[in-house]
């Protein structure tokens, strides 16, 4: 089997992974925004789905390959499906959080904070967490939006380089052709 396009397999795993972290975006804010930990854990697991996602579409341009390919093939793929998703990411939390549900942080603030005093913690350690909600509404500036691709990107980026370097495999020049 030739492959399509050395495009294509990044391109068709990136539209599906942002599919997913769409859905599990949706998810987190709708359904697990409640609760402070069960909002971490979510994240954390949605997270770890996704780049399971990555390693995923790596494979996949290895096998598409016919098991032999070297760093870049294999990297580009998972690269291309990085940036989609990141892309997806922003875009859906611009949209979500401005329009579908702009109380969200808000309501998050009032949750926390019910959660901190709940936790016995004294007054000033309950102020001294919830300075970071101050600065939610910077968070969807452009500019933040853009820092943050950035940023999720490159650390995207290492770990698809990982998983780049575990699974390249480059044919043995000395094999023997199979008949």
């Amino acid at each position: 089997m030739q492959p399509i396009s050395k495009y294509s397999m990044g391109l068709r795993y990136g539209l599906i992974t942002g599919l997913a972290y769409a859905i599990l975006l949706f998810f987190r804010y709708k359904f697990f925004a409640g609760s402070p930990i069960a909002l971490a854990i979510f994240s954390m697991v949605s997270y770890l789905i996704i780049l399971g996602l990555y390693l995923f579409a790596g494979i996949s341009r290895k096998k598409e390959l016919v098991g032999y390919a070297d760093f870049k093939d294999i990297f580009r793929t998972i690269f291309i499906v990085i940036i989609i998703t990141e892309a997806v990411y922003v875009i859906f939390n611009a949209i979500y959080l401005k329009y579908v549900d702009p109380a969200f942080f808000d309501n998050f603030k009032s949750t926390t904070r019910n959660f901190l005093e709940k936790s016995g913690l004294t007054q000033d350690q309950i102020d001294e967490r919830m300075k970071s909600f101050d600065d939610s509404g910077k968070q969807m500036t452009p500019m933040s939006l853009l820092k943050g691709f950035g940023s999720w990107v490159v650390i995207d980026s290492i770990i698809g380089m990982i998983y780049a370097a575990i699974l390249r495999k480059k044919k043995d020049i000395f094999e023997e052709p199979k008949l």
